[in-house]
């Protein structure tokens, strides 16, 4: 009898393991991966904290621009209701780090991937992307970050198999989007909600024990909320030659849509204007392919690069820019005369070329051209000042008018056409 109840209750332990271990491994972790924590600091959804996987802080670091992630709507909905993206009581944020233990000496380890120990990856609230605060270099030192460290994997633990039978994840229940929630209400949850989300950042925008105001919160309206991702090292040798203790450096750009769709987007990338430009839609455009200069994603029949050019919004179809076609006699001399008027980046000088008038602004050549039989673009075209543009020009542009010489009292047929290209 001692025996069966022996074998019964090993089989049982097994089978107790088995499910506990089958349950974490639908949200996969590996040390060095970060992870968004969702929170909500009132009403719906505060007893609950959402996360989601989106990767290794190192393949971000050598790559910021992976596009769309995934998409957690389902999940955010569920848990906040389907007004989350509305409220601005729901925040988020990101973080992650590679292990706690000291940069040298005892318990050292070697660095995996040109990361060292205590290297930390943390979100700043940013209103674009590439617009958060970095950490000032000298802001923490390395024991700072170890005890950082130590706290992150506290939380990490939530994510883990329970090896150990301790109940770490008792109450986190992996989705079939990939996001995972985590229920206090869970009677199994008391530990795991101990190092949760919600109780290393109490209240909004408050530090993760170390780090102050990683969070950003939804209910800001447009397309998408962002967080900026820094990397923070606790050494000034290898990985860092450049002896920034510390402080952080840019890493990414964390977006969530709308939508729920989640995305990493890199500001600057390449150091182009454009660049900056396209990153502000990866959340509407989440194909890298797409937001190529060349590629066309709402179907216009303009590329990107011409909506960069003349102030139009590639995710959305028409949005092409502001452009104003005249008769006015643009001269004083009482003759009518054919006039263009467009959106171009601000900064833009015209001059002459040929019968042209030229201009390299950002990366782009603009090329204003006239002909009076669309046969042949080689009617002489001019500026004209000031610009005969109403409204106003979207941020970072400006308007500029041009007229067909040929058009002052022209009688017959006349027209103007701009053309751009990378330059």
């Amino acid at each position: 009898m001692k025996t069966t109840n022996r074998r019964f209750l090993l089989v049982t332990s097994v089978l107790a393991c088995v499910a506990t271990a089958a349950r974490a491994e639908n949200f996969p972790f590996t040390d060095g991966d970060l992870v968004i924590g969702v929170q909500a600091v009132g009403g719906t959804g505060s007893a609950q904290n959402v996360f989601f996987n989106v990767g290794s802080g190192t393949a971000l670091r050598d790559n910021g621009n992976q596009g769309a992630l995934g998409n957690i709507g389902a999940t955010l909905a569920t848990v906040f209701g389907a007004n989350w993206y509305e409220r601005p009581d729901v925040y988020f944020g990101v973080i992650g780090n590679l292990n706690q233990n000291p940069t040298s000496g005892i318990g050292s380890r070697t660095p995996v991937n040109g990361d060292p120990s205590r290297t930390i990856y943390v979100s700043i609230a940013a209103a674009s992307p590439g617009s958060g605060f970095l950490i000032p270099a000298g802001t923490f030192s390395s024991s700072a970050l170890g005890t950082a460290a130590n706290d992150i994997s506290s939380l990490e633990d939530v994510f883990r198999n329970d090896d150990d039978n301790s109940g770490v994840i008792g109450g986190f229940k992996a989705e079939s989007d990939g996001s995972a929630i985590l229920d206090s209400t869970n009677p199994n949850a008391t530990v795991a909600w101990n190092n949760s989300w919600s109780n290393f950042n109490p209240t909004p925008g408050a530090s993760f024990r170390t780090f102050s105001n990683i969070q950003q919160n939804f209910g800001k309206g447009g397309s998408a909320t962002y967080v900026d991702v820094q990397r923070v090292l606790a050494t000034n040798t290898g990985a860092n030659p450049t002896g920034v203790v510390g402080g952080g450096t840019y890493v990414t750009t964390i977006g969530i849509s709308s939508n729920g769709t989640v995305t990493a987007t890199k500001s600057g990338s390449g150091g182009s204007a454009f660049a900056d430009w396209i990153a502000q839609f990866a959340a509407q455009i989440p194909l890298e392919a797409d937001r190529a200069p060349g590629a066309d994603p709402d179907k216009d029949g303009f590329t990107n690069l011409q909506e960069f050019a003349f102030g139009g919004n590639p995710a959305v179809a028409g949005d092409n820019g502001q452009r104003y076609t005249r008769t006015v006699d643009a001269t004083g001399n009482s003759l009518r005369d054919l006039t263009l008027t467009v959106e171009v980046r601000a900064g833009a000088t015209f001059t002459v070329s040929g019968s042209a008038m030229v201009a390299v602004r950002d990366g782009v050549s603009y090329r204003i051209e006239g002909t009076t039989d669309l046969q042949n673009f080689n009617s002489p075209v001019s500026e004209v000042t000031p610009h005969l543009g109403t409204g106003s020009p979207k941020t970072g542009y400006e308007f500029k008018t041009f007229r067909l010489n040929a058009s002052s009292g022209l009688t017959g047929q006349g027209f103007l056409r701009t053309t751009v290209e990378e330059g």
